[in-house]
Parts: C-alpha cells; sequence; structure tokens
C-alpha cells in the first residue's frame, strides 16, 4: 500500500483560490460568450468574448484540481471510505439543482430561462447524472462535465480496489499511451477524460516525492504534450461553434495551457504556497454551489437587459451568483452532505452485520 511518509490532507489555500478563479471564468464564458452568442441576450457584453472565448479551458483548471485532490485523498482510504466521501459530496447539491432546472421553465412569469422543459421521467432520469445511458439530454447543459467528474471517482475506486496505488506510475503511463492514441484518432473525449485528471494526479505525486524525478517529470512532460497537442483539435471545435474559421488561436491556447501547468507545478513544488485561511476556503467551498446554480441566473440577465446598464448587470449578477452560492454551501449543501454520509455509513453498516449474520447461520447449519 502507497505511503506518502506523512499524511497530507490538509486544505490548500493555491488550489482554493485555482478552483473559484476556474468557475469565475466559466461564469464570464457563459454570460458574455456562450450563452450570450448563441442568444444575443445582452450584445453589448460581447465585447469581451475576445478573452472569454477561451473560457473552455478553465475545465482544464477544475479537473487538474479534482486529479489532485482525489488523489490526495484518497490514497489512505478504502474504497468504502473513498465512495462514501465522493458520492456524499457530489450527489446531494447535485440533485437539488436538477429539481431547480425542473422548476424554472414551468414559472409563468419567466419567458426566456434557455432551459429545455423536462418531463417528470426526464428529472428522474437526470438524478443519476448519466442520462445519456438512457437516451436522454443533461437538464442542465453544464451538468456534462459532472459525468466525467464521476468516471474519474470511478477510475480511483478501481485504483483502490485493485490497491493499484504502489503501481499509480505504470498506471498513469498505460492512460497517456491511450490520450495520444485518442488525439491520434482525433478523439478529444476520451483525451479530456484523462489527461487533465492525470495531470493533477502526476502534480500531487510530485508535491509527495513519490518516486524519482526522472519518472514523474517524464510522465509530467508526456501530460504536458498531450495537452498541448490537443490545443490545435480544440480551436478547431470552438471556431465550429462560433462558426468563424480561426477565431481561436492556437499559439495563445497553447500559451494558457503552458500557463495553468507552470501554476501548478509551482503548488506542487511549493514555490506557491496560500494557507487555507478562512477566505480562501469559502471561495473553494462555493465553486460547486456556484458552477450549479450560476445558468440559473441567465432569466435575470434577460429580463434587467434593457433597464440596466450591460456592465453593472454582468457584475450584479456576479455578485448575486456569489451571494447565493455562499448560503446554499452553508444552508443547503454542507447539511445535504453530512446527512447523505452518516445515512450512507448506516446503510452499509446494517447491510455488512446482516451479511455477517448470514455467515455465521450458513455455517452453523
Amino acid at each position: 500500500m502507497y505511503k506518502s511518509g506523512k499524511k497530507v490532507t490538509s486544505r490548500s489555500g493555491a488550489l482554493d483560490l485555482l478552483r473559484f478563479i476556474a468557475v469565475l471564468i466559466v461564469f464570464f464564458g457563459h454570460y458574455t460568450d456562450t450563452f450570450n452568442y448563441i442568444y444575443d441576450i445582452v450584445p453589448e457584453n460581447l465585447k469581451y468574448i475576445t478573452f472569454s472565448k477561451y473560457a473552455s479551458l478553465a475545465m482544464l483548471i477544475f479537473f487538474m484540481v479534482s486529479g489532485y485532490v482525489v488523489t490526495m485523498t484518497s490514497v489512505n482510504k478504502g474504497i468504502k471510505e473513498f465512495a462514501i466521501t465522493r458520492l456524499s459530496r457530489l450527489y446531494p447539491l447535485f440533485w437539488i439543482s436538477c429539481i431547480v432546472a425542473f422548476i424554472i421553465p414551468r414559472l409563468p412569469f419567466l419567458n426566456h430561462h434557455y432551459l429545455p422543459y423536462s418531463s417528470l421521467k426526464e428529472l428522474v432520469v437526470n438524478l443519476t447524472m448519466i442520462p445519456s445511458v438512457f437516451g436522454y439530454i443533461m437538464i442542465n447543459p453544464v451538468f456534462h462535465t459532472l459525468l466525467i467528474e464521476l468516471l474519474f471517482y470511478i477510475f480511483i475506486a478501481i485504483i483502490i480496489i485493485f490497491k493499484w496505488w504502489d503501481k499509480i506510475i505504470n498506471v498513469i503511463l498505460v492512460m497517456l499511451v491511450l490520450s495520444l492514441i485518442s488525439l491520434y484518432r482525433q478523439d478529444m473525449t476520451l483525451h479530456i477524460l484523462l489527461t487533465p485528471f492525470l495531470g493533477g494526479m502526476i502534480f500531487y505525486l510530485i508535491s509527495v516525492n513519490f518516486a524519482s524525478k526522472f519518472k514523474l517529470y517524464g510522465l509530467l512532460s508526456l501530460n504536458f504534450f498531450c495537452a498541448i497537442m490537443s490545443a490545435k483539435p480544440l480551436a478547431l471545435q470552438l471556431d465550429q461553434f462560433h462558426k468563424v474559421v480561426n477565431i481561436h488561436s492556437v499559439p495563445v491556447m497553447m500559451a494558457i495551457l503552458t500557463l495553468i501547468y507552470c501554476i501548478f507545478l509551482l503548488i506542487a513544488i511549493k514555490v506557491v504556497t496560500l494557507s487555507s485561511g478562512r477566505i480562501l476556503q469559502m471561495l473553494g467551498e462555493i465553486a460547486y454551489p456556484f458552477y450549479l446554480f450560476h445558468l440559473y441566473f441567465l432569466c435575470f440577465y434577460h429580463y434587467f437587459r434593457n433597464s440596466i446598464q450591460a456592465d453593472l448587470l454582468l457584475f450584479g449578477i456576479l455578485i448575486a451568483t456569489m451571494v447565493s452560492s455562499w448560503l446554499i454551501n452553508w444552508l443547503i449543501e454542507k447539511p445535504l452532505s453530512k446527512l447523505a454520509a452518516k445515512m450512507l455509513y448506516t446503510a452499509t453498516d446494517i447491510f455488512h452485520r446482516k451479511s455477517i449474520n448470514g455467515t455465521v447461520l450458513t455455517k452453523a447449519s
């Protein structure tokens, strides 16, 4: 079993800050580019598109932070503790967000909500977080990234079950080879499922000196190569969305990717260290509710588009989203996560006792 010398589970202020910066970038991407571009809600704020058109790269920050943190908090856990910790964190608030997405299109005073009108059956299927498996679309378009996160959890669960932490270098190497193959075959889906999460895992392994620098930095170099090589196909995909050729600069995307990797490396080798004080911890904690609920404020973006100056409206909604996310985290997310974890632990303990009793009865008979 892998041991890092000392247990590293304390929060990182730098990672909390990165997580919040990433969600801010996503917000501006949706409000000044993606949804504003499609629906032309507040045309004045399309002026930010020069920068916000690259906002999709912020998802790499999310995934890399997840790869780093999940690895850090899972190396000494059994499968039961890992599964309960992750699922109780991911699902309860997601279910609340699904219900909100189900209700909003039914409100008579909201003429423009930018969400699909979903049936009760579609809501129930969406609660699984894998509606595409059953042939249904996501009730909220931002939810597709949560499926990617869930698949990463399954990957970590497999590592825990088969006790592969001692072989994690070889496991990551195999996954990186698959990522390279996916890039060669122009399969961006598999690449996104692998490269950023593996990058986060590698940075954590560097931070605890898991193996020789040659092995770790060799893996990092290969991972970085995979990321850089994805810049061109990703730019082409984004160009197709905007229906403008070469609107996304491949060198700019490469530069942004390089900056992201440099920041993570500085954090991993302890050049950049931020203790997780109350403010940074709060910013990190509200990132998830912010991400789940920020799109629901588009109705206000539309409603006030002609009565409030464009920039004031944009930043006003940002502040409203931050305050709402803090309240949701404090009043809903934390209590629900604790309750879900307690229920899952109780259920698994009862099942375990019944299994033991059943085994004893079988032997006795």
